[in-house]
């Protein structure tokens, strides 16, 4: 007759509540964009634009910067985007931990080798 040792069960048990969390979490993150945000000043290279009359002058702008076939690629983000575009980011990155404690957690429940 097999006896149940329900203490061995309990790391898993615990681990496996932990993975569904994490799931659950995961599931819940909005939409999300890869890359990291670089604020920076530029011209805008209008002949009659201040930035053109004063040097000390440069519009603020936004790109995401990311990789793309193996080069580091910037995409300008219009102002009327930056808002969605920094929660998108945020989003990524809490996404990208989220994978991450889900893979430790099933490392972890391999490691128990039942």
């Amino acid at each position: 007759m097999y006896i149940y040792n329900i203490d061995m069960d309990k790391p898993r048990i615990r681990l496996e509540a932990r993975q569904k969390d994490l799931m659950r979490q995961l599931s819940q993150v909005g939409p999300w964009m890869e890359g990291t945000l670089v604020s920076t000043t530029r011209f805008c290279g209008k002949g009659n634009c201040a930035c053109r009359r004063e040097a000390k002058f440069k519009h603020p702008v936004m790109f995401v910067t990311g990789k793309e076939d193996g080069k580091t690629v910037s995409l300008y983000i219009p102002r009327n985007r930056e808002a969605e575009v920094r929660i998108w980011v945020k989003n990524y990155k809490k996404a990208k931990e989220l994978m991450r404690a889900i893979s430790d957690v099933q490392k972890q429940i391999v490691r128990l080798r039942e």
